[in-house]
């Protein structure tokens, strides 16, 4: 799109502010906050309200099988405004009243018939120019390109097995190859027939407009929709279009678009700015927070994994958004937390316990950051209460089950204590280093701040202070501060045969049990386990 554009949106304020642009605009915003009801503002109220076409994401798919085409002027007249004789009477009125029945936010478009008679229309209108053109002419005259032409192109270039056979009166469908096997337009799938609905309302929208589209991504894969609109807009370069959504994926993936957040609406004025570029954090992620109305909390992991399934499970109130590694949670929240455009959304970081000092714990606590009361998040499967649900569930003796879970436990920390001190001793060194003076100057100053620094780490001291914790824990059976302590990844799943169960299945049913109607207790049994952040959990009738 390299026009330039302009739109005139409403403020906060009930002021009007234009914006110029040469891109198509989104509006990416949560559920409720207002998109539909902009929509149609700027359809029927917005001073280009003349200009406009909007495809409401209430849209009936019935494609009709056969057509019978009229005037283009009546055809185009029952398509943008919903009768075929305006009359005297301001097109607008019959917009809202007989388009939009009034109900222009709720009201479900039934129009595909209407599309139809549109194109054909415009098929028969095109032909018999083309016919005078020959008629008139002794050299041979390239035939003129009906809209139908056009939405046989992107329809086929974006669904490349299928085939469009265009009829007289009527559209057919067929694999591409295959001539044998046709079937008629209402048996195409959803997909197809909404393929079909999109370019043709696009096709039909005024010259020079604004098309607006209601939830662009409804019905289309994934894989479709970006590439589908790029094309649409390639049809239409005279005219600007708007989508309202609050698909994060579709938001991210439409680079070239203006991002407008839409913050909400309050019954007489919408709050709205630019999707902010907050450095730090791709605008993927920044999207997905926009569009969500929860409060965010960044954890370690990916996506699919027991570990997020269990965040997302017992913080059911949060937006819980996988960042990988611990350093990652840091960075995205400190990011959001410091951004003069987003410091007010609560943000918070949940990481494992690792082998962090306390010193270290309560420093990252000052940036939101919380720490979990275990080593690893894996470890939470783990906890008393955990594997005496999981027992109880399984019909088995709880208190024999624990018992076995805690014995296996400390076996584990003796048989590798060595490696596990090491490593924790390891974690402590490398926080004390990143304690440098970086206000030092020169090569005296430097060696001086580097010497204070080393002289301050005693390994033998921290190597003695971790055996104690650890051999305290095993000679105390003290199971809670093994949990703290003991980094193995695989604990839960080694856990799991003690419990009757095959290897890595614990986690498995834990996550159900949170899921299904032993939600609650099971929330309750793990929320202590989230350090300071247990005090945010909410749990119902706790």
């Amino acid at each position: 799109m390299s026009n330039s554009f302009s739109i005139t949106l409403p403020k906060k304020d009930n002021e009007l502010e234009e914006i110029e642009t040469n891109q198509s605009v989104l509006f990416i915003g949560a559920n409720g906050s207002g998109k539909s009801r902009l929509g149609a503002w700027m359809d029927l109220k917005s001073p280009q309200k003349n200009m406009v076409h909007r495809i409401s994401a209430q849209r009936a798919l019935a494609m009709p099988d056969h057509t019978t085409p009229t005037s283009i002027k009546q055809a185009q007249n029952n398509l943008l405004y919903g009768s075929e004789n305006l009359g005297n009477t301001e097109p607008l009125w019959y917009k809202e009243h007989t388009r939009w029945a009034r109900k222009p936010t709720i009201s479900s478009l039934n129009d595909y018939d209407k599309l139809m008679v549109y194109l054909f229309s415009d098929k028969v209108e095109v032909n018999s120019k083309y016919i005078e053109l020959v008629k008139n002419s002794d050299e041979r005259i390239v035939p003129l390109t009906t809209k139908l032409d056009k939405v046989k192109y992107i329809w086929e270039k974006n669904l490349p097995h299928r085939e469009l056979v265009l009829g007289g009166l009527n559209i057919q469908t067929r694999v591409r190859g295959n001539n044998d096997l046709v079937y008629s337009s209402s048996e195409m799938s959803d997909g197809e027939r909404v393929i079909f609905y999109l370019i043709g309302q696009c096709l039909a929208a005024p010259e020079n407009g604004i098309i607006i589209i209601d939830e662009p991504e409804i019905h289309l894969h994934k894989s479709v929709q970006v590439p589908l609109w790029k094309d649409i807009e390639k049809l239409r370069p005279d005219c600007l279009f708007v989508y309202m959504t609050h698909d994060t994926d579709f938001a991210a993936a439409l680079h070239e678009a203006k991002k407008i957040w839409l913050k909400g609406y309050d019954g007489s004025c919408w709050d709205w700015e630019d999707v902010p570029d907050v450095e730090g954090l791709p605008e993927s992620l920044l999207i997905e927070i926009l569009g969500s109305r929860k409060p965010i909390v960044f954890v370690e992991g990916e996506n699919g994994s027991y570990d997020v399934s269990l965040y997302r499970a017992v913080l059911n109130n949060y937006l819980v958004i996988p960042s990988g590694s611990c350093s990652q949670v840091i960075q995205n929240v400190k990011a959001l937390r410091t951004s003069e455009e987003l410091h007010y959304m609560e943000v918070s970081g949940i990481i494992d316990r690792d082998r962090r000092v306390e010193g270290e714990i309560q420093s990252l606590l000052r940036y939101g950051i919380y720490t979990l009361s275990v080593a690893e998040v894996e470890n939470l499967f783990c906890v008393p209460e955990v594997i005496t649900l999981v027992s109880e569930r399984l019909v088995r003796n709880p208190d024999e089950d624990l018992q076995s879970v805690k014995d296996f436990v400390f076996r584990a920390i003796s048989s590798e204590l060595d490696t596990q001190i090491s490593l924790r001793v390891a974690g402590e060194i490398k926080f004390m280093l990143n304690c440098f003076d970086e206000k030092a100057k020169g090569i005296d100053g430097l060696n001086k701040a580097l010497n204070l620094l080393t002289s301050e780490i005693n390994i033998e001291e921290l190597y003695n202070e971790s055996l104690f914790l650890y051999k305290n824990a095993v000679e105390k059976q003290d199971y809670l501060l093994a949990l703290k302590l003991y980094n193995r990844k695989s604990l839960s799943s080694q856990v799991s045969k003690h419990l009757g169960l095959a290897n890595g299945q614990l986690a498995e049913l834990v996550i159900r049990m949170v899921n299904n109607e032993s939600g609650e207790s099971m929330r309750r049994a793990l929320s202590p386990y989230f350090g300071e952040f247990s005090s945010k959990i909410v749990i119902p009738n706790a």
